[in-house]
This record gives C-alpha cells, structure tokens and sequence, in this order.
C-alpha cells in the first residue's frame, strides 16, 4: 500500500494544454473578443429600448403649436413681411394705426441727487485755491469748548 492519497487527474484544455497557456497565448480571443461582443450586444438592446420609450411617449397627448390649432380652427395664418407691416401701420387705414406725429417734448427732471460737475471756470477757481498755500488769515479759529 502506498502512503499517498489518489489525486484527481489534472484539467485538460485543448489538446492537453492548460487554460493559462492559452490565455497568455491569445488573449483577444479570451477578453477583447468577448468584451467587444458585449459592446455591440448593448449598443442594439440600448437602441431597442430607446425606441420603445419614443414609441411610449408618442401616444401621449402631444401640445399643439399655434399653427396646428389655426389650422384645425380652419384659419390660414397671414405670412409676416416687415416692409409691409410697416406700410400698413404707417398708413391711415389700420385701427392699431401708430401715432407717429402725436407726440409732445417734455423734459424729464433730473433726480435731486444726481451730481453735477462744475464748469471749466468753477473747476479752474477750485484747482487754484487747493493748490495754493494757505495764509496766516486762512487758518482755522481754535474750536472753543464752555
């Protein structure tokens, strides 16, 4: 009797090989390969689930635009042209008719706070006084406390 335990038979791969061999061998076949097919894979199934989301949410109840209802209404809606909108406000025929000549001049007053500088002779008068010395008459009088 021998002293050693029966060992299971060692795992085989292709031809005999171990699968470490092989991955080390052809690593795209074993991980690119599988990695590439889960990207395309979830590219369709995402595709798939997004259409049946667009799908959903046009069975919904759509807000119509301001063309859609004058057009359920019957109303054709008047193309805009600027040269003949202004031709039509300008001329006497139109009832929201602009009052281009009904107008008066009257002047805005000034708020009370608002500064305003003095002129070049006012300006001149105050450059000179603050760069002259002062005098013996300008000085200030002593503050005299009771």
């Amino acid at each position: 009797m021998s002293d050693s335990l029966p060992r299971p038979p060692r795992a085989s791969f292709i031809g005999g090989k171990s699968m470490a061999a092989a991955v080390k061998r052809r690593p795209f076949l074993f991980f690119g390969l599988p990695m590439v097919g889960i990207l395309v894979g979830g590219s369709f199934a995402l595709s798939h689930l997004t259409q049946t989301k667009v799908e959903y949410n046009s069975t919904k109840v759509i807000k119509m635009s301001q063309e859609d209802k004058l057009e359920l209404e019957g109303k054709k809606r008047r193309s805009f042209d600027l040269r003949e909108e202004y031709f039509r406000l300008h001329s006497g025929t139109s009832p929201d008719k602009l009052a281009l000549d009904d107008w008066d001049m009257v002047p805005i007053a000034k708020m009370p706070d608002t500064f305003i500088p003095p002129s070049p002779g006012e300006m001149e008068a105050i450059l000179v006084a603050a760069s002259t010395a002062p005098s013996a008459e300008d000085k200030p009088k002593p503050i005299v406390r009771w």
